[in-house]
C-alpha cells in the first residue's frame, strides 16, 4: 500500500496518504477507535471501493488489475455480520464451490463448529432458514469462518470475526486458526484487543493514519494510542 488517501463521495478525507507492507503468509492486525479508518481499509484492499489516490499492488501488480475470478479464490472474508442463505449448512460452507466433504469438515472442524453441524438432524444437510435463523449470531460467524476455510485461500480477511463468540471459543479458534491458516497472509481487524497478541504485527490507525506499528509488548511499553485502548478495555471489564 502506497500513499494512499481516501474518502466516501464528497466527505472528509478518511484515509490519510498510508502506506505499509504486508509480507506474503505474515499475520497482521487493525486496531484504532471507532472511525479510525479500520474498516475502510479493509474495503478498500477487498477492491469494494478504489482509492481516489495512491495505490495498492500484490506481487507486484495493480491489484485492480487481477481478474475477478482470481481474486475470489485467493480471498477469504470472514466478515462482522455474515449473511447465510435459507440452505443447508453444508451448501453455506460450500458456495457452490466443488470443495471435498474431507477438506470441507476440516475447515469446520478448525472453526469450531463441526459438532454443532454434526448434531442437528440431518447433519450438514440441515436447512439453516432464511438468513440463517436455525443458527445464534455467533454460529453465523463460525460457519462464516468454515466457508473462508474450505476455499483454502492465499489471503484471509478477518473483521471482527469472532466479536460474536465467547471468550473460551474465541481462544479455541484462535488455536485451530494458528494451524489452519498457517502460511496464509492474514489480517485481522479488531476491537477486542485480546484477538491481535500473537499477531506479527499490530497496525494502529487513528483519524486515517497510521501512528504506531509493533507486537503487542513493543506497543504496550510505547505508552501511545494502541496502551490507552489496552487501558481502556481493562477498565471496562474490571
Amino acid at each position: 500500500v502506497r500513499h494512499l488517501n481516501f474518502a466516501y463521495g464528497d466527505g472528509p478525507t478518511v484515509l490519510h496518504d498510508l502506506t505499509l507492507d504486508i509480507p506474503q503468509g505474515a499475520f497482521f492486525g487493525i486496531v484504532g477507535h471507532t472511525g479510525s479508518g479500520k474498516s475502510t481499509l479493509l474495503s478498500l484492499l477487498l477492491r469494494f471501493y478504489a482509492a481516489q489516490s495512491g495505490r495498492i499492488t500484490i506481487d507486484g501488480l495493480p491489484l485492480a488489475s487481477v481478474p475477478d475470478a482470481q481474486f475470489r479464490s485467493a480471498v477469504g472474508l470472514v466478515p462482522q455480520e455474515p449473511y447465510l442463505m435459507a440452505a443447508s449448512a453444508r451448501e453455506n460452507i460450500a458456495m457452490g464451490r466443488a470443495i471435498p466433504d474431507e477438506r470441507l469438515r476440516a475447515a469446520a472442524q478448525a472453526a469450531r463448529i463441526d459438532e454443532f453441524l454434526s448434531q442437528l438432524p440431518q447433519g450438514y444437510d440441515t436447512v439453516l432458514g432464511e438468513g440463517g435463523a436455525r443458527v445464534s449470531t455467533g454460529q453465523k460467524q463460525l460457519i462464516a469462518m468454515a466457508r473462508a476455510l474450505a476455499g483454502d485461500p492465499r489471503v484471509l480477511f478477518l473483521d471482527e470475526a469472532t466479536s460474536n463468540v465467547d471468550s473460551k471459543t474465541e481462544l479455541e479458534i484462535s488455536r485451530e486458526l494458528e494451524l489452519a491458516a498457517r502460511g496464509k497472509t492474514q489480517l485481522l481487524v479488531a476491537h477486542r484487543l485480546a484477538t491481535v497478541r500473537n499477531c506479527d504485527l499490530i497496525l494502529v490507525l487513528h483519524q486515517g493514519e497510521l501512528v504506531e506499528a509493533g507486537r503487542h509488548e513493543e506497543l504496550v511499553r510505547l505508552g501511545g494510542t494502541y496502551s490507552r485502548l489496552v487501558a481502556l478495555q481493562q477498565l471496562s471489564v474490571s
